[in-house]
């Protein structure tokens, strides 16, 4: 029989290694307790090891996107808020400026006026809304303010730039012209009455469309021309109440019918709307020819000027600036006869400052929610429903009424009714409506992805836990083996390192 030595030796020899390694896989059953991980580096999970790193690498990729369409959303949510609170004040001011609303004021401004300003000045606000140094409705150029100031909008520079109050100014001059007939002539001898577009054919002013009549011995002449004209011939007496009506185009696309009623002689009535039947024919004519000029001279001051502001607000919001807004030729401008032509950044303010590429607003800024695919988010400041709402908003709030203009009243309704209509946005005219929808739907959209991802998200965590985390129970019951283990061992080995062959025997 062969005895082993388990002298002090033999202790030394056989014990030191297995205590270390016992000791070793303690500690690291401590680590595992503390830090919930299996191993320390991917090449000790052995053959699991492609498995956590693909789907580390698959959560790595959803939390990217689930990151993106956290910030993407606050931004949506903003940009969201302020077309819904632009669309507001487009609808206060559509029922602010509602017919009958004048009522004359020592500035000349009523009170629809005065909110309409206040109005503006909020949207400018709504429309350079700034997240974390990004401009949302600047498009690609996020760190641009697209909207410059309500007072270099309205009023320039004062060093060269014109603002939208000048370029209203030049526009009324062009249109109205020299003799205040809105670039008419009126005229004829005996019998007749003329009425007639200025030679040259100017871009500006009326444009005669038609002359009808309900009386017998009235008898008009149109000529299309260019220039356009139409003579009217008083060939026998007309009857009080007969009417004589003129149909003009504007500016601004609208029409407006101007309409002459015939009055018996010695009756009271304005020359604007009606003639006085004289004494023959001749005498009808002259106050024919008369009350042609009182009616052409007053819808020039009214729904001419009306028109004129309006294409002006129009033609100043158009710009951009890789396209600066349309300007009246001149000065002169009440004899200007070309088309509106381009101004420059040097000339006139240009109110828009972002990104006017081609392409969709919203396709300025997209977000990446999934492997493929992306979705729209941005918005621009000179988007349609934006600058219809700018512009009326600002023609309201520039002009002035002055109490002691007979044709204040008229020019203000003439106003009023236009920016009632236009703020309204009719058929074929983008809306803020539309925005908020796309909007919406890019929301709809992220938080679609957003559930998918978070669902995705919660398998893969639960699916990797299993590869790289230790069940704390299951640790801690090892560990407790472990110490008992190693509580014996010692024992044991601290009697043996004092036994000796004579105490054995």
């Amino acid at each position: 029989m062969t005895i082993t030595s388990y002298g002090t030796g033999a202790y030394r020899a056989a014990r030191p290694s297995e205590f270390v390694s016992t000791r070793a896989k303690f500690d690291d059953l401590q680590r595992q307790l503390d830090t919930g991980k299996k191993v320390t580096s991917y090449g000790d999970l052995g053959i699991e090891r492609r498995t956590s790193l693909d789907l580390n690498a698959k959560k790595a990729s959803l939390d990217s996107w689930l990151s993106g369409i956290q910030l993407a959303d606050v931004n949506l949510k903003l940009s969201t808020k302020a077309v819904e609170g632009f669309a507001k004040l487009t609808a206060e001011t559509k029922n602010d400026a509602r017919p009958g609303s004048y009522v004359e004021s020592a500035s000349g401004r009523s009170a629809p006026q005065v909110l309409a300003e206040e109005k503006f000045k909020q949207a400018l606000d709504l429309l350079n809304t700034n997240v974390g140094g990004r401009y949302l409705f600047s498009g690609r150029t996020s760190d641009t303010e697209p909207v410059v100031s309500y007072s270099l909008i309205m009023d320039g520079d004062g060093s060269g730039r014109a603002g939208l109050k000048q370029m209203i100014a030049e526009r009324k001059e062009a249109d109205l012209g020299l003799t205040g007939l809105g670039r008419l002539t009126a005229g004829g001898a005996g019998t007749t009455a003329t009425i007639a577009e200025e030679a040259g054919n100017p871009n500006y002013g009326f444009k005669l469309k038609s002359a009808t009549t309900t009386s017998a011995g009235l008898v008009p002449t149109y000529t299309a021309g260019p220039p356009a004209d139409v003579s009217v011939n008083v060939a026998a007496q007309p009857q009080p109440g007969d009417t004589l009506r003129f149909k003009v185009d504007l500016p601004d696309g609208t029409q407006k019918e101007i309409v002459l009623t015939a009055r018996a002689a010695g009756s009271n009535g304005s020359a604007t709307d009606t003639f006085e039947i004289g004494a023959d024919v001749n005498a009808t004519a002259a106050n024919l020819r008369a009350s042609v000029s009182a009616a052409f001279g007053k819808e020039a001051q009214t729904t001419l000027s009306a028109s004129s502001a309006q294409v002006a607000a129009k033609n100043f919001f158009d710009g951009s600036p890789s396209n600066p807004p349309v300007r009246v030729p001149g000065p002169p401008f009440a004899t200007a006869t070309a088309a509106p032509a381009p101004g420059t950044a040097a000339n006139t303010v240009i109110w828009y400052q972002g990104d006017d590429a081609p392409g969709s607003a919203r396709a300025t800024s997209t977000v990446q929610v999934d492997q493929s695919e992306t979705v729209a988010i941005g918005a621009r400041a000179n988007e349609e429903a934006f600058k219809v709402g700018l512009a009326q908003f600002a023609v309201f709030a520039a002009e002035t009424f002055p109490a002691g203009d007979p044709n204040s009243k008229g020019r203000y309704e003439a106003l009023a009714e236009r920016v009632s209509n236009t703020i309204g946005y009719g058929t074929g005219v983008q809306k803020p409506a539309e925005i908020i929808v796309e909007l919406g739907t890019a929301q709809k959209a992220m938080a679609s992805a957003k559930e998918r991802h978070t669902a995705t998200q919660n398998y893969l965590t639960t699916t990797l836990a299993g590869v790289e985390e230790v069940t704390t129970e299951e640790v801690a019951t090892q560990i407790l083996a472990l110490q008992t283990r190693l509580q014996a061992s010692y024992q044991t080995t601290a009697i043996l390192s004092k036994l000796t062959l004579t105490n054995y025997i």
